[in-house]
């Protein structure tokens, strides 16, 4: 379930229910001129139908400040400070308490989960708000005061309400939705954040398999050159020790073989280690079905009883198939 914008700020709020300190400020300011605005008029509408004293006058001030008072938890209870104005509103009228009490109403309350009592509340502020200037243009409290005919207060009264309650409502509205789109893009944003380092975070692991796989691979690849080559050259060697003295001839041939397979040996871990470097020259021919021979051969020269069958149609296979397959024979001429 979403929370609201003003849910939200509270979640995140250091001092009571405000946001910020400042807003704590700015509320405790609106109130003042709220207070001041509703002592002054006060004053003046009563003071002009009947006489105050001293004390009525105080007395109007202190209900005054207890009016304004009420926008200092229009963050927490927006519906307060409505309530309040349209309460005091036929003996104590003041503009600011009611267009601040409005705007907070529109814009704080979701929208449009709660509109039938942003609209209701919304509604009887403007009534009443017509009521009350319609009476005060009826009875001015001055006799000698020229007054134009009732329809042209009914339309002027009408017309001051809507400035006083539909202004504010729909501003409060256009910022209330503008403050929520506002969070619901930081929100995705924020989701799409997480999605991407998490995108990232695949990739990463990914990119690491390869790796390990392509070493494995790699691994495999000299494990198969080096142990055939050797094992060669180890035969190879084993037979010259003993026909050295008894066969120099023979002996040249097994120390060329020897040299042969080396430089073999050497320029097969070339190709390899020239594949980590993204060399794209390549010292030898691949290993493949047709290089069958040749390995065979090898075997044979260091006096392994061996022999290359070949039958059946050739077909054509990839290089890694093929390659795959010669490494098969490789491996078990090895072992043998």
């Amino acid at each position: 379930m979403s929370k609201s914008p003003g849910e939200r700020a509270r979640g995140r709020s250091s001092f009571l229910w405000w946001p910020r300190r400042r807003s704590a400020l700015l509320d405790a300011g609106l109130a003042a001129v709220a207070a001041l605005e509703c002592t002054a008029s006060s004053v003046t509408y009563i003071g002009g139908r009947i006489h105050l004293n001293l004390a009525a006058e105080l007395g109007i001030a202190l209900f005054g400040a207890l009016v304004g008072a009420s926008l200092v938890v229009r963050r927490r209870w927006p519906a307060v400070p409505v309530v309040v104005a349209l309460i005091v509103m036929p003996g104590v009228p003041g503009m600011v308490l009611l267009l601040v009490a409005l705007y907070t109403l529109a814009a704080t309350w979701e929208w449009p989960s709660r509109r039938r009592r942003v609209v209701a509340l919304s509604a009887l502020a403007y009534a009443e708000t017509a009521g009350v200037i319609l009476l005060s243009m009826v009875d001015p409290g001055d006799p000698t005061i020229e007054q134009p005919p009732f329809w042209g207060q009914l339309v002027l009264a009408l017309l001051v309400a809507a400035g006083a309650t539909v202004a504010p409502v729909v501003t409060g509205l256009y910022v209330g939705a503008r403050r929520r789109l506002i969070e619901s893009l930081k929100d995705r944003a924020h989701g799409l954040e997480t999605e991407l380092d998490l995108l990232a975070e695949q990739a990463r692991e990914r990119a690491r398999r390869a790796r390990l796989e392509e070493r494995t691979r790699i691994a495999r690849e000299m494990h198969d050159v080096v142990a055939h080559r050797v094992s060669l050259m180890v035969v190879h060697a084993g037979a010259l020790e003993r026909i050295v003295a008894k066969d120099p001839e023979r002996a040249a041939q097994s120390a060329k073989l020897m040299g042969e397979v080396g430089r073999q040996a050497l320029n097969e871990l070339r190709e390899i280690l020239g594949v980590l470097r993204m060399s794209e020259e390549s010292a030898v021919e691949p290993d493949s079905l047709a290089a069958l021979p040749r390995l065979v051969d090898q075997s044979r020269a260091a006096g392994m009883a061996v022999t290359l069958t070949v039958s059946g149609s050739r077909q054509e296979f990839t290089g890694e198939a093929e390659q795959t397959a010669y490494r098969v024979v490789q491996e078990g001429l090895t072992n043998a």
